[in-house]
């Protein structure tokens, strides 16, 4: 089965997914259900599989080995293994407390060396808005200030990392846990670097009450307020101790920041790193 681009949450979601298209389009023959050119880009797409004509012809056509057109959910899971499965980026983790400012530190990386910030707390409530499969599963555990399943995460980042081969990723509030540690290491790779922002938990605290007091748009976010923060704390040190032993044990070069300081004081720490943080300024 498509182990390689889809985790074993993403499989069942998947192949009902698969079932429903081919269903709407009353497309079945003897061998069962199956879907054509339009349809595959179709279910692509409604999994945040947004990719070109040209990506998809090739995935239509390397599963369709008789040419008929056709693709069976045998077909599509292993085309979907040797077209998606591929490793697609390289990562830096961006790993600190709830309100430690990992945002802001992967904006400006962003910015000023052409690197993809991609944040799982987004992604999470990118998935809720959207009412994806993913989403729906998530919502009432990201209220609670819960910790999403690794596996339904590390799914999610893997997805989306895809649309940037080759490209150096800011994974910023990953890995949150140990399992979280090792199904990324498993299915993604080995990061390169880790940037550790700490942090006292009062200043930490400040921060998360501020930014629901002073949010611009006036959204305020459903984890930011004090009930949920501590419990986002107590989860963090929960996890972090063990999390951060992990990749120090798999030789994941680790960079501490004190980020009790503004922002501007931060990168001076960060760009005072030279050697370690060579590799990420060099983009």
């Amino acid at each position: 089965m498509g182990s390689k681009a889809f985790a074993d949450c993403e499989l069942g979601p998947v192949t009902d997914l698969f079932l429903q298209y081919a269903k709407k389009r009353d497309f079945e023959d003897e061998r069962g259900s199956y879907l054509c050119l339009d349809g595959v880009k179709d279910l692509l797409e409604s999994i945040g599989e947004r990719r070109s004509e040209d990506t998809v012809a090739e995935f239509f056509r390397y599963a369709d080995v008789n040419q008929d057109g056709k693709l069976h959910l045998d077909e599509f899971l292993v085309a979907a293994d040797q077209v998606l499965g591929e490793s697609p980026a390289r990562i830096v983790l961006i790993v600190g407390g709830p309100g430690s400012g990992k945002g802001i530190m992967c904006s400006r990386l962003a910015a000023e060396c052409n690197a993809v910030h991609l944040s799982s707390g987004d992604m999470l409530r990118e998935e809720v808005e959207k009412g994806s499969y993913l989403g729906k599963e998530v919502a009432d555990i990201m209220a609670r200030g819960d910790l999403v399943s690794s596996a339904l995460i590390t799914a999610l980042i893997r997805r989306k990392m895809r649309d940037y081969p080759g490209r150096r990723v800011l994974l910023d509030g990953f890995p949150r846990s140990l399992e979280n540690a090792r199904d990324f290491s498993e299915l993604c790779g080995k990061p390169e670097l880790a940037l550790h922002l700490t942090c006292d938990d009062t200043i930490l605290m400040e921060r998360i009450l501020k930014r629901s007091r002073e949010n611009a748009d006036g959204q305020v976010r459903s984890d930011d307020n004090i009930d949920t923060a501590l419990k986002r704390l107590r989860n963090y040190h929960k996890y972090h101790a063990p999390t951060m032993a992990w990749l120090k044990e798999q030789h994941v070069p680790i960079v501490n920041l004190d980020v009790s300081g503004d922002p501007d004081s931060v990168w001076d720490q960060l760009l005072a790193i030279g050697r370690l943080m060579r590799p990420v300024t060099k983009l």
